[in-house]
């Protein structure tokens, strides 16, 4: 497999940004009779993180199709939910939405993790994972979290939410918390299901270990079987050493929760090479995928820009007569790779 092409929609340093954002990174991706959807995280010019969607033509090569944010009244980018009430679990920010469609049985659904910490990352910083869900055309929150971690794991992060058969499938991010500034990552990714996506989770199987370092997973449909991309924690801080950048592809039959049903993780993407453009030279994660008729892999990344200080980057855009970055500890962007075949699943 080979990456044939990558197009950068949004750039926190060369731009363009969304009006109302300082910064967007990749959530979920879906496709209905009209429009794709990209559902993305987002952090407000007033400081806030938010969920938000932008759409495309169906009609449209998803890498290459001109994608519109969902905006308000003034033009700016619209967040798909009012924020938390202060004592809610969920008080200090929505992130890394997974969208499930409207179901028989139940309505359309937005997964997120939630966060109650002020803390963003290091000892301190808290993740639960809460749903949204569709109800006459708007988003209504519940009251409490869906999943939320325990003992040595507290926090539960990156929920990625799929609907097979008769079971809801969700693989998430179980970690100590989010990685600080000189610490190494301690990310284990578990797998669970539920019979109606909210209550009565199965105990929490141990999909990628720790020493594995993946942070989050995206699986896609390859006509009769599926892959999934498996990404590890971005680089945010610079640190070094650190595990190697890039994305990873394993196959199976069905979507099973159970890592032993997939096969070995083959690497498609090495972001520490030198010829890495700048945008994802710390890495790249939160992958959402799609494989079109003929093969293409499309898969949409919120990338972390190979670690610069503010001061050089705002140096750097004025000798090239480009506005200054925003203040910020990293700089992210959200981008659509394509590769070539992604391949099939070897017999047994």
């Amino acid at each position: 497999m080979k990456l044939t092409s990558a197009r950068v929609l949004w750039d926190m340093v060369d731009g363009p940004m969304p009006r109302g954002l300082l910064g967007v990174g990749v959530g979920d991706l879906h496709g209905d009779d009209e429009h794709w959807t990209l559902f993305l995280g987002g952090f407000s010019t007033t400081f806030r993180n938010r969920l938000y969607t932008a759409r495309a033509p169906r009609r449209a090569d998803p890498a290459t199709a001109p994608w519109t944010l969902d905006v308000d009244a003034r033009g700016r980018a619209a967040a798909l939910i009012e924020d938390a009430a202060p004592a809610a679990w969920d008080r200090g920010g929505m992130h890394t939405p997974s969208y499930v469609p409207a179901s028989a049985e139940a309505p359309a659904r937005i997964y997120y993790a939630g966060r109650a910490s002020r803390r963003h990352v290091g000892p301190g910083s808290s993740y639960a994972i809460g749903v949204l869900e569709e109800h006459q055309g708007r988003w209504v929150r519940r009251t409490a979290p869906i999943l939320t971690g325990r003992g040595p794991r507290p926090s539960v992060l990156e929920p990625r939410v799929l609907q097979h058969g008769d079971r809801y499938i969700m693989w998430f991010l179980a970690a100590p918390h989010e990685v600080a500034p000189g610490e190494q990552p301690d990310y284990e990714l578990r797998s669970s299901t539920s019979a109606n996506g909210i209550s009565g989770w199965t105990t929490p199987e141990v999909f990628a270990l720790s020493a594995e370092g993946f942070f989050d997973v995206a699986p896609v449909r390859l006509g009769e079987t599926w892959a999934m991309l498996l990404a590890r924690g971005t680089n945010l801080h610079g640190t070094a050493p650190y595990p190697p950048q890039g994305l990873w592809i394993m196959h199976a039959e069905t979507p099973s929760p159970r890592r032993t049903r997939w096969s070995a993780p083959e690497r498609i993407l090495d972001t520490d090479t030198p010829d890495t453009p700048a945008w994802m030279g710390s890495g790249v994660c939160d992958p959402a995928a799609v494989v079109d008729a003929a093969g293409t892999l499309t898969v949409f990344v919120s990338g972390t820009r190979a670690c610069r200080s503010w001061s050089s980057l705002t140096l750097e855009q004025l000798r090239r007569f480009k506005k200054p970055p925003v203040p910020a500890p990293s700089f992210l962007s959200a981008a659509a790779l394509r590769f070539s075949d992604p391949g099939r699943p070897a017999p047994g």
